[in-house]
């Protein structure tokens, strides 16, 4: 297959209106500008680049959809990016823009109980339904099979400067690949008290090289040569509305030390560098002015050079010393980019093998697959494999790392072609054959304080508040009622040796309970 060549398509989204209106009639031209700017240089990598308004009737009648007013009305944005693939099945898809231009979608999060002292988050906002061939849902459930490469080059809510968005086209258009180096270098970072959690992701990713770092007591001021490492692995603290990311000593010490600060990353951070974060609220979209002006971490980051960030939305999860949840999915979408895949491509095969590693689909599971996102242009490739032609490298290759000028411009061989249906034939065949929790709970929880307490391995209070899951979502439905897999989470109380947890307990017919216990991150 590999003489068969086809156009690689990759659509660039936004609502037009809402962006005249936040930028005006001058910065919407530097936008456009710095647009067909990308648009030909995409064209010269091998890529044809067509912008698609949203809330154009034109636009909208080439793919058969209706035009979108307003746009946060994500259901019809959802409904308009599935007649373009329809009409189109482009190879990337980017939404450019933050929520005030291209709404993310509010998903259901499966552990809210109503108590903020819990799970604080109701909804997860989300970009995983547009990169799903499944029709419009609130539930993350309805998402389990992801086929679509798709990224985000956000914007600053509540700001309206367009060099936001100009400065990450521009960065999009220039980029280059780097020749993937034997071994590859991490710049790490964890939290104290999840440093054998953090151990393990880094132990699992191959071939690479670089120390971790422990907050406390390193950072927040790192060197620029430390931070000229291509990948960077955070697992830390995040909190919305806050531009910093907190180490942790001990488990319920929360006077928390600066870990990475967003204030310091301008003029540090490599040009091209990408960024795994656990960290709660790490692609969180919030107004810098909530923080006396300073921009998040992750935003920072895209700002100072990097070329995506891989992160959560709202709270996200993980074991102190074992790997589950946010450990999984950031380490598998690392996976992904060190072998030599685009950035969107990472993000649509770690969220793939992240659902294709469970037994069934827990609601930890669920709200993990819907926050993590990508911010970044997701048909970028950061590493050349050795005897591997890029996928998306522009002529000016060599500026980067010494990636020979020769590098040869990327078409939609018969090999990629069969890769995509590979990948899409995949994400169907999971949305098919993976069972997950339902949404809602019993009405009775299905195992005693007593019981969970005999499971933990501690006592467990009345007052603690047990709900079971049934699992007849997917593949769940079609199992008798006997063969179906059971969750039970409850949010714990801290004790001496670790602080507020979810506790997860999986219940499959015919196998031994297994017990996650998982702090937010």
């Amino acid at each position: 297959m590999g003489d068969i060549l086809a156009p690689i398509v990759k659509v660039l989204l936004t609502h037009r209106g809402a962006a005249k209106a936040k930028y005006g009639t001058s910065g919407w031209a530097k936008i456009r500008h710095a647009v067909s700017a990308m648009t030909a240089a995409d064209k010269a990598r091998g890529i044809t680049t067509r912008f698609f308004a949203v809330d154009s009737a034109g636009d909208a009648k080439k793919v058969g959809a209706a035009k979108v007013d307003t746009p946060t009305d994500f259901a019809a944005i959802k409904a308009t990016i599935d007649h373009i693939y329809a009409a189109w099945n482009p190879a990337y898809l980017v939404l450019l823009g933050g929520p005030e231009l291209v709404s993310q979608v509010n998903l259901n999060d499966p552990l809210w109980t109503g108590n903020p002292d819990d799970d604080p988050d109701q909804f997860v906002p989300s970009d995983l339904p547009y990169a799903c061939d499944a029709p419009f849902s609130s539930s993350p459930a309805d998402f389990r099979g992801v086929t679509r490469v798709v990224g985000r080059i956000p914007d600053l809510v509540g700001v309206a400067d367009p060099s936001i968005l100009v400065t990450q086209l521009a960065a999009a258009t220039s980029a280059s690949a780097l020749v993937r180096p034997h071994p590859a270098p991490v710049f790490s970072v964890s939290a104290k008290v999840w440093r054998g959690s953090t151990q393990l992701s880094l132990g699992k990713l191959p071939d690479v090289s670089g120390t971790l770092h422990i907050s406390p007591t390193e950072g927040p001021g790192w060197t620029k040569s430390a931070l000229a490492a291509p990948l960077h692995f955070v697992n830390c603290h995040g909190s919305e509305f806050d531009p910093v990311w907190y180490g942790q000593l001990s488990p319920n010490n929360w006077d928390l030390p600066h870990a990475v600060e967003a204030a310091r990353l301008p003029g540090m951070v490599a040009p091209g560098t990408v960024v795994a974060a656990e960290c709660c609220y790490g692609t969180a979209h919030w107004p810098p002015a909530a923080a006396n002006g300073q921009a998040s971490v992750g935003m920072s980051y895209l700002l100072a050079g990097a070329a995506g960030v891989f992160g959560a939305s709202t709270v996200a999860y993980g074991p102190a010393s074992a790997n589950e949840y946010a450990d999984v999915l950031c380490r598998l979408f690392l996976e992904e980019v060190l072998g030599g895949a685009s950035l969107g491509r990472s993000a649509l095969s770690a969220r793939q093998r992240f659902v294709q590693g469970q037994t069934f689909l827990d609601p930890t599971d669920l709200k993990t697959l819907a926050q993590f996102d990508l911010f970044g242009d997701p048909s970028l490739q950061p590493f050349v494999v050795d005897g591997a032609a890029p996928h998306a490298v522009p002529h000016s290759a060599g500026a980067r790392r010494g990636v020979p000028k020769s590098v040869p411009q990327p078409t939609l061989s018969g090999d990629v072609l069969a890769r995509r249906v590979t990948l899409g034939a995949l994400g169907d065949a999971l949305a098919r054959s993976t069972t997950a929790s339902n949404e809602a709970a019993r009405n009775r929880p299905g195992l005693t304080h007593a019981q969970l307490g005999d499971v933990l391995g501690e006592y467990v209070p009345e007052s603690v508040h047990i709900r079971t899951f049934d699992s007849t979502r997917g593949a769940g439905a079609a199992l008798a009622k006997g063969l179906r897999p059971t969750t039970h989470v409850a949010f714990v109380p801290a004790t001496r040796g670790r602080p507020k947890a979810v506790v997860v307990v999986r219940e499959h017919p015919g196998g031994e309970p297994t017990v996650r216990v998982a702090v937010p991150r």
